[in-house]
């Protein structure tokens, strides 16, 4: 899987550094950008990977190691409704370029006094359907659904609300035009702008290119 050290100390050649990205993405750990560099976000993704499999968290992979055998065992956890997962791992599942501007939209709120959460980032096209079904969302497929053409996560949209106040008005009005000001602020579309108000969604595509968005998660 790798040839040489990663990590801490590590060789880092960018192939095996893009490797361990990848895996472990796939298991919901946020490990920055897939860009085959190693820096101080992906030693800290190796230690909470190393953490959570038990082994020494000396944030470096060695071939034949522990990590790397527990990591290419390791059963995806992109699957489900992702309402339930931790914050880190919803943020693991926006696609980086989007998920940069929403990790800046948050800390802007948090600057105001609010609480944002996101309750959705990614959700599986199955999921996508079932809320079709039951007249929650009006389409089959969405930018939450997107993904890498190898099936990891990539959303491009997100859905944001205050955990104090989540839905209840009027008081959650309050947060949704932060959100709207904070978002469009760094170039997201925000869903309360539309006809159909979807208040606590941002997305960084149009929603012309949602067909594209389709084809390059493989999903045509």
């Amino acid at each position: 899987m790798i040839e040489a050290s990663v990590g801490e100390d590590g060789t880092n050649r960018v192939d095996d550094v893009r490797a361990i990205q990848w895996l472990l993405l796939r298991i919901g750990i946020d490990p920055g950008a897939v860009d085959g560099l190693a820096g101080l976000r992906l030693i800290t993704a190796i230690r909470t990977a190393q953490d959570r499999f038990g082994v020494e968290a000396d944030g470096r992979i060695d071939p034949g190691g522990q990590t790397i055998a527990h990591l290419t065992n390791a059963r995806a956890t992109w699957d489900g409704d992702s309402r339930n997962w931790p914050q880190e791992r919803k943020l693991a599942s926006l696609h980086p370029r989007f998920r940069s501007r929403i990790v800046r939209v948050i800390a802007a709120l948090k600057r105001d006094g609010l609480r944002p959460t996101i309750v959705y980032g990614w959700r599986s096209v199955a999921v996508q359907r079932r809320l079709l079904r039951e007249g929650v969302t009006q389409v089959g497929f969405s930018f939450h659904n997107a993904q890498t053409p190898d099936g990891l996560p990539a959303a491009w949209a997100a859905d944001l609300v205050d955990d104090r106040w989540y839905w209840t008005e009027p008081e959650c009005h309050v947060f949704f035009r932060a959100l709207g000001a904070a978002g469009k602020a760094e170039g997201l579309i925000w869903g309360g702008d539309w006809t159909f108000r979807d208040w606590a969604h941002l997305q960084g595509r149009r929603n012309a290119e949602l067909a594209s968005v389709r084809r390059e998660s493989g999903l045509t």
